[in-house]
């Protein structure tokens, strides 16, 4: 059976410091390529991306969540992974790009340029910390009618879906002044929830004010044709082109990752690699049921890192 490797990318929230330590210390190949886009990228507050990665423990990852530092060390994870899985002889046939992970995949699928890609969501991260207001997003372990059931009407028409990742998984936004009454509502449901390290709005109508500056970013990028097949979580359909509209569509549209994903999962000859930080696309797939394309992640939060690329090669071999 021949096999049709799709590389899958997270975006905002999947971040944490120390992120592929063990990699970064015993991968030269994936050392080699994250040093180039974080030189590509340039240096934030007088610091490199990678000084800015190892300068505090894991256990500070709650408070790591300025976009002029997540935004660009995300890009330059995935590409650094990307990289090193085709020095193994490892490359996609196809790519899904989940929130910023679609700027990682028009990267990968070549209708971009890493130097664009890198320019760009810095712009972004610049346009929202000068135009956005705070707000949040919070993980919620259940189904996103249980939330609508409960909501109060204080509430109504302020908090919004902002991700449909897996049956009984879903993400909702807020502002930053709502979030302690909707905190409250969610613990009267009695059901997991974890706030995202993520300080605006993202997918909602609560970052409308950055939708002209979005437009004008994208209005100066290169834009070329796809060359492998790209799937997208803002429209939940492969992409024909990757255009200047579709970053608007991916920062303020629902992300729609179950209904992405799912020809891909129901695929007998696919093979889903989360090829970000923390397996969290891979985690989806798995709430899914999906028993044909079991899923497998490049990283995660816990280590051993370098046995788990391994572990990827034999799978893929």
């Amino acid at each position: 059976m021949s096999r049709r490797v799709v590389f899958m990318y997270a975006g905002q929230g999947a971040q944490y410091y120390q992120m592929g330590r063990e990699l970064w210390d015993q991968e030269p190949a994936y050392r080699q390529a994250l040093e180039r886009y974080c030189r590509i990228a340039g240096p934030v507050g007088g610091r490199t991306l990678t000084e800015v990665l190892f300068s505090r423990p894991i256990s500070d990852s709650p408070g790591f969540d300025r976009l002029a530092e997540t935004h660009p060390l995300l890009v330059a994870i995935s590409l650094a992974l990307t990289d090193m899985l085709a020095e193994k002889g490892i490359r996609p046939d196809a790519v899904l790009g989940y929130s910023l992970g679609e700027t990682i995949a028009a990267v990968v699928c070549g209708a971009l340029e890493a130097e664009e890609a890198f320019w760009a969501v810095r712009a972004q991260a610049a346009l929202f910390e000068r135009r956005v207001g705070p707000g949040r997003l919070v993980a919620v372990l259940a189904e996103p009618e249980r939330l609508e059931a409960a909501m109060p009407p204080a509430l109504g028409g302020r908090v919004h879906v902002a991700a449909l990742n897996a049956p009984g998984h879903f993400v909702v936004a807020a502002a930053e002044t709502d979030l302690p009454a909707l905190m409250d509502v969610l613990r009267g449901l009695e059901v997991p929830t974890a706030p995202l390290p993520v300080r605006f709005a993202f997918h909602s109508p609560l970052i409308a004010e950055a939708e002209q500056g979005l437009r004008d970013i994208a209005g100066q990028l290169s834009l070329r044709p796809i060359a492998i097949p790209m799937v997208s979580c803002a429209t939940a359909a492969p992409l024909a082109a990757f255009d200047g509209a579709h970053f608007w569509r991916v920062a303020r549209g629902v992300v729609r990752f179950a209904e992405a994903a799912r020809p891909l999962i129901e695929d007998p000859e696919a093979r889903l690699l989360d090829v970000g930080p923390s397996g969290t696309l891979a985690g989806f797939v798995r709430l899914s049921g999906a028993t044909r394309a079991a899923p497998m992640a490049v990283m995660n939060q816990f280590g051993r890192d370098v046995n788990q690329v391994r572990q990827v090669v034999e799978w893929l071999a």
